[in-house]
């Protein structure tokens, strides 16, 4: 008998060691990258058509927000926005490098591109903290994402935010001149609200527009290793014929490129 308990004991002790090691690789936060800007961020223009072959195929492990829940990712189906839900951006190219450097971790993606919205606080929709629009509306979706994610299974932790934005306000004298300061403002705001701590990445405007100049210098001011900031020039990226929507190559180099820079200021 005294055998007989002695192993029992022993085969609990070690279901319970077990039991401890999974709830604790249970307990790593879910990892969230948000994507948020305007047009070039959203991916307008494009397509499923328009994919490369190394981005074609979804991955099981990639998961995005539908603003209600997190559904499989595909990237022209269901990462888009109202009249272009195929529309896809940099998080197609940053979920296959982010995944390549994670391949144990699965990414759960909250996209909130508007097309022609500025920083600058305007009478339309526009992405200026103190206003009360975009940012607040896609502050709400973060937060029910996490939501989402904890009642599912544990924690939710922001790995990345993907800033692409500027051509509205490359526009307009005023809102370029203002571009920076505007800026420095939503990242403060972004630290209170979105994450105290994960990489900031600002896809830089190309220099097309009549008043880019401004804002580019605004985005440049903003990188900060210290602060997790980077900044990537769009600018070589190829464009679509419009001379102003980054084309589908393009797109797949942005994602990759702001997923090198996030992970250099994970280090």
């Amino acid at each position: 008998m005294a055998k007989t308990s002695f192993l029992h004991a022993a085969v609990a002790t070690i279901l319970l060691l077990a039991a401890g090691c999974a709830r604790a690789g249970g307990d790593e936060p879910a990892a969230i990258v948000v994507v948020a800007g305007q047009s070039n961020a959203l991916g307008y223009g494009l397509t499923a058509a328009d994919l490369p072959p190394s981005l074609a195929s979804p991955d099981p492990d990639v998961r995005i927000w539908d603003g209600a829940r997190f559904q499989p990712m595909a990237a022209g189906r269901n990462t888009g926005f109202g009249p272009q839900p195929g529309a896809w951006g940099p998080e197609a190219g940053f979920a296959r490098a982010w995944r390549a450097a994670h391949p144990d971790a699965p990414l759960h993606v909250v996209k909130f591109a508007r097309g022609s919205t500025p920083l600058a606080a305007s009478p339309g929709r526009d992405w200026s903290p103190g206003t009360q629009e975009l940012f607040a509306a896609a502050t709400t979706e973060i937060e029910e994402a996490k939501a989402a994610l904890a009642v599912n299974g544990g924690p939710a932790r922001v790995v990345a935010i993907l800033w692409v934005q500027g051509e509205a306000d490359a526009v307009d004298p005023a809102k370029a001149a203002a571009y920076g300061p505007n800026l420095a403002g939503l990242i403060q705001a972004i630290r209170r609200d979105w994450s105290s701590e994960a990489p900031i990445v600002v896809g830089q405007t190309g220099p097309g527009l009549p008043y880019a100049k401004a804002v580019r210098a605004g985005q440049a001011a903003v990188a900060s290793p210290e602060g997790r900031v980077a900044v990537v020039d769009t600018g070589p990226l190829p464009r679509q014929a419009d001379g102003l929507h980054i084309a589908a190559e393009g797109q797949a180099r942005l994602g990759a490129a702001m997923a090198e820079a996030a992970q250099r200021l994970s280090r």
